[in-house]
């Protein structure tokens, strides 16, 4: 699994780059099939005060794309609320997946 951060700003810590990285890295565990994973934390120009930290998830897996968008007044913050919605995501589509259709429908001809 590749993952790729954007921080445009450059005022991240390492370690919240880490604990994000762990995060990410438990959620393939959860789906295998999780392929890439792009994360940009980055700063609202147009709001001086309060929530201007925005955090965006967005996991590649294979044929979809789960993306979460958070805004709060941290990256710590932000990242946390992403990653926890995130997690609810792969969760369902993994539910999703390992439930039997409603109703199997066949092309062949009896």
């Amino acid at each position: 699994m590749t993952i790729e951060f954007h921080t445009p700003f450059g005022k991240v810590s390492e370690k919240l780059l880490n604990s994000i990285r762990k995060e990410i890295m438990e959620l393939s565990h959860i789906n295998k099939k999780i392929s890439r994973a792009e994360v940009m934390l980055k700063e609202d120009l147009d709001v001086t005060r309060g929530e201007n930290k925005i955090c965006e998830i967005r996991l590649n897996i294979f044929g979809e794309t789960l993306y979460t968008r958070t805004r709060t007044e941290n990256f710590e913050k932000s990242a946390k609320d992403a990653l926890k919605e995130l997690k609810r995501l792969v969760r369902q589509q993994v539910k999703k997946q390992t439930e039997t259709p409603d109703q199997v429908t066949s092309t062949v001809k009896v």
